[in-house]
């Protein structure tokens, strides 16, 4: 009777799996090796630690306090360069954009973001002023007068933020029907009159509905 034998292909896997294991087990003492030596090194050396890890800690608070106020600085800059309305007209929709966002953060205003663009729901830059006010804005780089129907889609998307006030800023003038749609709501208009006041810091958004007009004074005016 002939001797059936084992396929030439097992006996090389289940050396292989033993190789396996034995690296495993290899790499555990080491690592266990490494941890006891590094917990040797930290009873024996525990002030130095905590010393180098709080001035690593420092260090690192420090670089991005040093790296926010420079994007502060450069957003500082760039306002005072383009808040001029010559500056304005040459803006694109979205350049303009970027600037009410910034001057809303001049005036104090937190968790400012800019949420222009496809998709945008009628509403480019969402706000949150000193005082707790909600704001949403939307843009109009516009060479036109803006007129009714730009106001009612604006009060159309305010019922995708409740609780929120609507700004409608634009770089021209408001029709006299833009206008009158806008009475008796909490919409504010800022035309191109109060958008050069606002540049030079003459004015600043109203933070509530008490006040009128759309925009006052800033603090150091009053």
């Amino acid at each position: 009777m002939t001797r059936r034998r084992t396929p030439a292909g097992r006996r090389p896997r289940r050396r292989k799996d033993n190789a396996d294991w034995l690296l495993w087990l290899v790499a555990v003492v080491f690592l266990l090796a490494v941890a006891g030596w590094l917990i040797d090194l930290v009873v024996a050396n525990w002030p130095l630690i905590i010393g180098l890890t709080v001035a690593l800690v420092a260090g690192l608070v420090g670089l991005l306090v040093l790296r926010q106020r420079t994007i502060d600085a450069r957003q500082r800059e760039w306002l005072r360069d383009n808040a001029h309305l010559e500056r304005v007209d040459q803006m694109t929709g979205v350049q303009f954009e970027s600037l009410v966002e910034a001057l809303l953060r001049r005036d104090g205003f937190h968790k400012v973001r800019r949420v222009g663009g496809s998709g945008d729901g009628g509403v480019d830059v969402i706000g949150t002023a000193p005082t707790g006010d909600l704001f949403v804005v939307q843009c109009k780089r516009w060479a036109k007068s803006v007129g009714s129907p730009e106001v009612r889609n604006l009060l159309g998307a305010l019922h995708a933020y409740p609780g929120h006030r609507g700004v409608l800023v634009a770089t021209t003038r408001f029709t006299a029907p833009a206008k009158q749609c806008a009475v008796g709501t909490d919409l504010l208009l800022i035309d191109r009159e109060q958008l050069a006041a606002w540049l030079n810091g003459a004015a600043a958004l109203a933070p509530s509905a008490r006040a009128t007009g759309g925009l006052w004074p800033p603090r150091h005016q009053r």
